[in-house]
């Protein structure tokens, strides 16, 4: 049975509107500041890259590196978590990195590393609430207070983050975030990756 016109123009509309959603999508919990382009890779776009993380507990690091690789792969970039490399964090240094990169014929490094956790907690007020009771003679509205205030603690995860070129050791891009409030380290990792990745498409880095 073929179609109607409006059944197709609607199928069209409703697969345009998934795309420009799916785009607009951007991190939750991850806010991207001071973010500078210092110049463009000479290579045009990025094609093959170094994943360093540098977080504050080992199995993040590994956790980090799988994620965001498997991002950049989705765009068709040859991509090395540096555990498969160097596996101790402890010998992540300058040297190092560089020589694992240029053995891996890696033109680029992306190196991101924690730079502070702070923690604060925030004291919420009582708020009023009101409750309605209902009699034969009419319903009433009776107005009442939550038993006291109610403290939350709040984590603000601070990174700071660079694209390198493996043979000059320039940086060539680099930006500071802050993760606010994650409920995990698995959901503070998938959220800062697509803040990096969506931040380096608009910056021209990859596609």
């Amino acid at each position: 049975m073929k179609k109607s016109l409006r059944e197709i123009c609607f199928n069209f509309i409703f697969f345009i509107c998934l795309i420009i959603y799916g785009c607009a999508t951007g991190p939750e919990f991850t806010k991207l500041t001071d973010v500078r382009s210092f110049q463009k890779y000479s290579g045009g776009y990025l094609d093959k890259i170094m994943i360093v993380g540098k977080p504050r507990i080992d199995a993040n690091r590994i956790q980090y590196e799988n994620y965001i690789t498997k991002a950049f792969e989705k765009r068709k970039i040859d991509t090395i978590p540096s555990y498969t490399v160097i596996p101790e964090m402890k010998d992540l240094n300058r040297e190092n990195i560089k020589q694992a990169a240029k053995v891996a014929g890696v033109k680029t490094v992306l190196v991101s590393k924690v730079v502070g956790i702070d923690e604060e907690n925030v004291i919420f007020q009582q708020t009023p609430s009101y409750h309605y009771t209902t009699t034969p003679r009419g319903t009433y509205m009776s107005a009442y207070t939550f038993s006291g205030p109610r403290v939350e603690k709040f984590t603000k995860v601070r990174l700071e983050t660079g694209l390198f070129e493996v043979e000059s050791e320039k940086l060539i891009w680099g930006a500071t975030s802050a993760i606010m409030n994650p409920d995990s380290a698995d959901e503070a990792i998938k959220d800062f990756s697509k803040a990096i990745i969506q931040q380096l498409m608009k910056d021209g880095y990859i596609h």
